[in-house]
């Protein structure tokens, strides 16, 4: 997608100039939205997909200062259209213009609006922060140590990824936090010509969703939060009650295992075939012998990538039969599907800037002790992750609090029962919170619901369409 290309970020004649801004947004009244000069995404593409380049300050306290580049791509409706529908997939650090050219939303949203999607500041095509070198190194070591070598060189991974992502980000890297990615979602509104604004974000996308009804609430049409993240969650609370949920999924995806049976599910009990693999890693890393499975961290991060699907105990549990049997690939290619889920610096950049979080190897083992004691087969591996953070150069924002989104239309809120990335908590406090929000329950695994619960679905795309609100109460 380095290919997407559009205008050289000079306004144009056909600038578009917005209203005052909400009270207190931090978002400046003079600031003048170019045009987008909207080209093929690459050489010789065809329809559906345009993209273009939008200009915004690195910093929105000093619109003058220093600039950069976002990538924008946009579908237009192939129906009756109601107006633009903005979409985030997450991460943070995932990619909103390889998301949107994976056509991820459905006929129904397609048809009748312009779907856009974007690079966030530091992703992909965008302004990047390209600080990946040492990330391979982080996710290989073992998130449980045997001994001061392991534990030297997991810190190791981590102290470099810190050093990288500071030289490769400078001052980039003090203007990552959430709050800065909502004022560039209105200035893309703004370019996209000022109408209201319409949105579904997912997971991460949830709380970038909710900063910007925040600040912007009486710009915005409809709005769905699906997967949700709640941001009165601190980063410790957040890391260990997600490793709790994935605890839990794993104990459901077993008894799932159980009833289909070993044929269906490749092992006869999920969780013990866990268990043994883990141990046979540990065991071949501790003898130092060379390993003809997989490594301690890619069987965690294989089981974690598996919680978040619907029916992921299919692929987790027949990687394990293959494992027992001596065949790794299975399990290195789950692994290998979850960290490419993002991108590691702008993700690693934001999560260690948007609020409070230990300092230290000290600090952050004592945190790491306490999300393996809630979790023993995930805490490890969710708190080693972000290992960086404890030697992160940019301090920490204290902004961990609930968002109410004064004045904003109904806010629909969607939880899966069995979600282990965003658990249906997070949904359920966030709908309390937010002046307008609708809880919307589904009943199901796996993480988010559009797209994939078809009830869910129909709710979801009557709302955008048409402003039909569900009911309060209602579950899928």
């Amino acid at each position: 997608m380095t290919a997407c290309s559009g205008g050289d970020g000079a306004p144009s004649a056909a600038e578009v100039v917005i209203a005052d801004p909400a009270p207190g947004s931090g978002f400046p009244a003079d600031w003048v939205a170019p045009e987008l000069d909207w080209t093929d995404c690459e050489p010789g593409d065809s329809a559906p997909y345009e993209c273009a380049t939008l200009e915004v300050p690195l910093d929105w306290a000093e619109p003058d200062g220093a600039q950069i580049d976002l990538v924008v791509i946009r579908a237009e409706a192939s129906g009756q259209r109601v107006g633009t529908l903005l979409t985030n997939p997450g991460g943070p650090g995932a990619s909103g213009v390889d998301f949107l050219q994976g056509n991820p939303l459905g006929e129904e949203l397609n048809s009748h609006f312009d779907v856009v999607s974007w690079d966030p500041r530091g992703v992909g095509a965008s302004q990047s922060l390209d600080c990946d070198g040492s990330v391979g190194d982080l996710y290989a070591a073992d998130p449980t140590p045997d001994d001061e070598a392991e534990s030297a060189a997991r810190s190791a991974a981590a102290r470099r990824i810190s050093a990288d992502c500071a030289r490769a980000g400078g001052v980039m890297l003090e203007h990552m936090h959430t709050e800065e990615s909502a004022r560039d979602m209105e200035a893309i509104r703004q370019a996209l010509g000022g109408e209201e604004l319409t949105y579904i974000g997912f997971s991460y996308g949830t709380h970038l969703g909710q900063e910007y009804a925040e600040l912007f609430g009486d710009r915005v049409r409809a709005m769905v939060l699906d997967g949700v993240v709640d941001p009165a969650l601190g980063f410790e609370e957040f890391l260990i009650g997600q490793a709790r949920a994935f605890e839990a999924s794993l104990q459901r995806q077993q008894q799932s295992c159980e009833t289909a049976g070993a044929a269906a599910c490749g092992v006869a009990d999920l969780v013990s075939a866990y268990d043994e693999v883990l141990e046979r890693a540990e065991q071949a890393e501790s003898e130092d012998t060379v390993l003809d499975g997989p490594t301690p961290a890619e069987v965690a991060l294989a089981a974690t990538y598996g919680q978040y699907l619907t029916n992921g105990w299919e692929s987790l549990g027949a990687a394990l039969g293959a494992a027992l049997d001596g065949d790794p690939d299975p399990i290195e290619t789950l692994a290998s599907s979850y960290v490419s889920l993002v991108d590691y610096g702008p993700y690693a950049a934001v999560v260690c800037t948007d609020s409070e979080h230990p300092v230290g190897d000290a600090d952050y083992e004592r945190f790491t002790r306490a999300a393996t004691k809630e979790s023993p087969r995930f805490g490890a591996s969710i708190a080693s992750e972000m290992l960086p953070c404890a030697s992160w150069v940019v301090p920490p924002r204290d902004t961990a609090e609930g968002l109410t989104a004064t004045g904003a239309p109904p806010i629909l809120v969607v939880g899966n029962t069995g979600d282990p990335a965003t658990p249906l908590e997070n949904a359920e406090a966030v709908a309390a919170t937010l002046r307008s929000g609708v809880l919307l329950v589904v009943d199901r695994e796996g993480h988010v619901a559009h797209g994939n619960d078809d009830c869910a679905t129909r709710l979801i795309d009557a709302y955008l369409v048409h402003l039909d609100v569900p009911e309060p109460g209602t579950r899928c």
